[in-house]
């Protein structure tokens, strides 16, 4: 009798990225799209609740695979930050790419390859946005900094996320921008070290928080954790939102005014501009429908 064939596991591995599935965020709003994923999160972990606790089931067992669905989703919902910025950027990028004629795209850096990829996007956002990590306050304020800045400016605009040495922002500007680096800390050692604090990573959040976090331990995060966490993500958002909304509206104005015949129809961009970020924007006097 034969044996079993061997099987390929480089090829059974490489078959994974034929397993997908129509994406159902690509034509919502950014900040829709992220509420959706954070709601995607918590669902997952309700239906663990109400489904494996109706049965008979060993507490240890649980608690230690519940420790982990945790842990995951902690990972997954700060990564839907990082995707909901990604996203805004994109947006900002196309809309002030017809309008803009210096360097402000240069702090982006796209392989010949990437371009060639999203040709047939017809979205210069992407090509400059997607390929990249926007995983600290450092990069996301140089991003945005370079995007949003006054036209031919050599000053990048106002940070989103100030450092506490920026005392001219509001400290509750920078308190939430030191949180905000705390959580990409965290996540940090969830995707990279499983969710284990070294003493590295110790040492580094004792600094951000200014409280003792000991190392060599797992991070255990439960559901009260989930749900700050939650919350602080979304009014982060919501503040990004309205940040940027009014910023875009602001550059764009300053290009009309610079050179009125730039832009045809101002209503229309506002409309449109606004219904993609779900945020109103107000150029040259005249307000966007969301």
């Amino acid at each position: 009798m034969a044996g079993r064939p061997k099987i390929d596991l480089n090829e059974k591995v490489k078959q994974l990225l034929a397993h997908s599935s129509e994406s159902d965020h690509s034509s919502l709003a950014p900040i829709t799209n992220f509420e959706q994923r954070l709601n995607a999160c918590f669902g997952l972990i309700k239906y663990v609740d109400d489904h494996v606790t109706h049965g008979k089931f060993y507490q240890a067992i649980y608690d230690g695979h519940k420790s982990q669905l945790n842990l995951m989703t902690l990972g997954s919902i700060v990564e839907a930050f990082e995707r909901y910025l990604k996203e805004l950027a994109v947006i900002c990028v196309d809309t002030i790419a017809p309008y803009v004629f210096d360097n402000r795209f240069d702090v982006f850096s796209p392989t010949g390859g990437n371009l060639a990829a999203q040709f047939l996007s017809g979205s210069i956002g992407r090509v400059m946005c997607e390929s990249d990590t926007w995983l600290s306050n450092e990069s996301v304020n140089k991003r945005f900094g370079q995007i949003l800045k006054s036209h031919f400016s050599s000053n990048p605009w106002a940070q989103l996320f100030p450092d506490a040495k920026q005392t001219s922002r509001p400290e509750p500007e920078r308190t939430r921008a030191n949180t905000l680096a705390i959580l990409w800390q965290i996540r940090h050692s969830i995707t990279h070290n499983t969710g284990v604090l070294t003493l590295s990573d110790a040492r580094k959040l004792t600094l951000m928080s200014q409280t003792v976090v000991a190392g060599d331990r797992q991070l255990d995060p439960n559901r009260h954790d989930l749900t700050y966490v939650k919350r602080f993500l979304q009014e982060t958002s919501r503040y990004v939102n309205g940040k940027v909304a009014l910023r875009l509206g602001e550059l764009l104005t300053e290009r009309l005014q610079h050179d009125p015949s730039l832009i045809e129809d101002i209503q229309e961009l506002a409309d449109r501009v606004s219904n993609q970020i779900q945020q109103a924007i107000v150029v040259d006097g005249k307000t966007g429908t969301v």
